[in-house]
């Protein structure tokens, strides 16, 4: 399935003037247990990984037929090719909606389905150095600080 790049567009974008397109966005993430921190040093790495339900919806002529061969291409081998190359994998799809709807004294045909997909999300933190550390120590007979340095 072709299309022309401007075609795809968020569905946060405004109105757009195309008789047909197609709007991807993401409608919710939901983390899959804890994030997971590595320690390089001088970063810390936090690995989150995720579960997203990703909302594709089709508009204008045939777009029902349009939306179902979308979900089809989607489970092509090149498509899985591309998310494994992604780290990340389609765990499900919703069936497909037809949301074909009454605009003005006309109707605008809509096809809608859902897919969930597993990925992770990846954030890297500088750590600054600690420069000074104060060390409290106590005996029966008395109690002292004493500041470390890194030198």
């Amino acid at each position: 399935m072709q299309l022309p790049e401007q075609a795809v567009i968020s569905a946060g974008l405004p109105e757009n003037a195309l008789s047909a397109f197609i709007t991807v966005d993401v409608a919710f993430s939901r983390e899959i247990g804890s994030s997971v921190r590595r320690f390089t040093g001088s970063e810390e790495w936090i690995y989150t990984a995720l579960l997203s339900t990703v909302s594709l919806s089709a508009y204008g002529k045939n777009a029902y037929f349009v939306a179902n061969k979308l979900r089809t291409l989607l489970q092509s081998s090149a498509a899985l090719s591309f998310f494994k190359a992604q780290k990340a994998g389609i765990v499900s799809f919703s069936d497909v909606r037809n949301l074909t709807a009454t605009v003005g004294a006309d109707y605008e045909e809509r096809g809608q389905f859902d897919m969930v997909i597993s990925h992770s999300h990846v954030v890297a933190v500088p750590l600054d150095a600690i420069a000074q550390v104060d060390i409290h120590t106590q005996t029966f007979s008395h109690s002292s600080i004493q500041p470390i340095t890194e030198e």
